[in-house]
């Protein structure tokens, strides 16, 4: 199973990089914080989670199963090597069932605190909070991710068909 908190959260952007993707349950992370501080190749920041220590602190996101044959798809679309790691967590569902699951997670030196995500990403997001029904006190705290509009018009373009599922 993975684990997806960021833009994979929206089923039209998950479902283009592994067809096979089907939600399986709801769940958070306590003691972790989302931010988009993961550099991208295209500039602005992506979302990444954090260990914060304090246990209020909660990423809500989505566990999907997918086909092991798919795995090195996400991997690729993820960059995982390059930029992101992946590791194990146990998660936990609303009735307290613990699950684990695989995780991205920024390594160390593809972090800069200076970036911002663009607008259509930070819309990948929100979007798949909703589309998941994650809780709407959560839903508000994305809403609040800074954000700038991409300067490519061409990418924010295919980006925007993207989450209109075009």
């Amino acid at each position: 199973m993975i684990f997806a908190y960021g833009s994979n959260m929206n089923i039209n952007r998950l479902t283009q990089r592994v067809p096979s993707a089907t939600k399986f349950t709801n769940v958070f992370l306590p003691g972790y914080k989302l931010v988009c501080n993961k550099v991208s190749k295209d500039g602005s920041a992506k979302a990444n989670i954090v260990k914060s220590g304090i246990t209020t602190d909660i990423v809500w996101g989505v566990l999907f199963k997918i086909e092991k044959k798919e795995k090195p798809l996400l991997d690729k679309a993820e960059g995982l090597g390059k930029g992101y790691n992946e590791d194990s967590l146990t998660f936990y569902a609303e009735n307290n069932s613990q699950h684990v699951a695989q995780v991205y997670i920024a390594d160390s030196n593809s972090i800069n605190n200076s970036l911002v995500a663009y607008d259509w990403y930070k819309e990948f997001i929100i979007t798949g909070a909703i589309q998941n029904q994650l809780p709407a006190d959560y839903i508000s705290q994305l809403q609040s991710i800074p954000c700038i509009p991409d300067p490519d018009e061409k990418r924010s373009e295919k980006n925007y068909s993207i989450l209109q599922g075009e």
